[in-house]
């Protein structure tokens, strides 16, 4: 995630006929996502501020092209330059997911991404994981197996100062240090997305 905690959800919004002429930042600025109600709100905005712009230096054809140069509080995965309106109906969708599941941001606790991504995988692959590195989440990888404890711990690659573990590819544990690194931002945004 491309965010620093308690970042909101914003844009820097501009037009590729601005940043041709040179004068992106005349008429680029940041928008704070959370100021619109949904997609079709903000695309309103968008037009309205194309209009303004206009108005102020016209540059031979009307501002129609949307260009979002920096980004920050959502997913990389949502990003695109020449966002859309269902670009931004995707980043409205889990937005709202976000809040409904009483989070601040999916940025602002690592336990929050975490949270969802095992719940992704216990859906679709219970191997991928990831818990916290303490005598809970070791009772809960192995309940009362201790040939199953053994079996992952001969070759298990441990770092004692890791705060996380998982299961390799070949069922032995390792520990992690940032979980982040080990989740598919765009698998579990597709999931969410389509969970909604």
């Amino acid at each position: 995630m491309k965010t620093e905690n308690n970042t909101e959800a914003k844009i820097f919004l501009t037009d590729y006929a601005s940043y041709n002429n040179g004068t992106q930042f005349e008429f680029g600025h940041w928008v704070d996502l959370k100021q619109f109600s949904d997609a079709e709100d903000l695309t309103g905005y968008i037009s309205n501020h194309f209009e303004e712009a206009d108005k102020i230096s016209f540059l031979g054809s009307p501002r129609e092209e949307i260009m979002i140069t920096d980004f920050e509080g959502f997913p990389e995965a949502l990003y695109s330059e020449s966002m859309s309106t269902k670009d931004f109906e995707m980043i409205y969708s889990l937005l709202e997911f976000i809040k409904d599941n009483g989070m601040e941001s999916l940025e602002n606790e690592e336990d929050n991404l975490l949270w969802l991504w095992n719940e992704y995988c216990s859906e679709n692959n219970p191997d991928d994981q990831i818990f916290n590195f303490d005598d809970d989440a070791l009772q809960m990888m192995f309940g009362d197996d201790p040939m199953k404890a053994f079996q992952a711990g001969v070759n298990a690659q441990i770092n004692w100062s890791d705060d996380y573990l998982k299961f390799n590819g070949y069922g032995n544990i390792e520990s992690v240090r940032d979980p982040s690194h080990e989740i598919d931002e765009t698998v579990l945004i597709d999931w969410i997305l389509d969970n909604l």
